[in-house]
């Protein structure tokens, strides 16, 4: 996992994430690079990281242009987020960025970006995935 600085605040990306970044290089390499950027800055933005936990909260900045909602099927089983990028070019625009929030570490945990036709299904196996692996990191609900 790479880690963001220190701060009040910090980003840790899970490496599924990471793969699911890699294969979107593959077949995006600019979207998957404006992606990549955002969330190194967000990592070191305060500013930005304050904000992702606001449900339905809108960006409008140039290069940081977001949307925060919660994942809302499995909001009362788990803190699941997802964030989507408007300013990112190509087939990256129809990806979401999936994260949680550990409030006693203040670390947000990136766990995966994820095309946004699974449309959320709590049977698709990204939603499987993506807490299994919020469970294994033993984030709270």
């Amino acid at each position: 996992m790479k880690y963001s600085p220190g701060g009040s605040y910090s980003m840790s990306i899970h490496e599924d994430a990471e793969k699911d970044l890699e294969a979107l290089y593959e077949v995006d390499e600019e979207g998957a690079a404006s992606i990549d950027v955002f969330l190194e800055e967000a990592a070191s933005s305060p500013k930005v990281l304050e904000r992702l936990l606001e449900h339905r909260y809108r960006s409008y900045d140039a290069g940081m242009d977001f949307e925060v909602q919660r994942w809302a099927a499995l909001w009362k089983h788990f803190g699941l987020w997802r964030l989507r990028l408007f300013d990112v070019p190509g087939s990256a625009a129809s990806y979401r960025i999936i994260y949680a929030f550990h409030g006693i570490q203040r670390r947000y945990y990136i766990l995966g970006i994820v095309p946004r036709t699974f449309d959320y299904d709590p049977n698709h196996p990204f939603t499987h995935r993506i807490v299994s692996t919020y469970q294994a990191l033993g984030l709270p609900p």
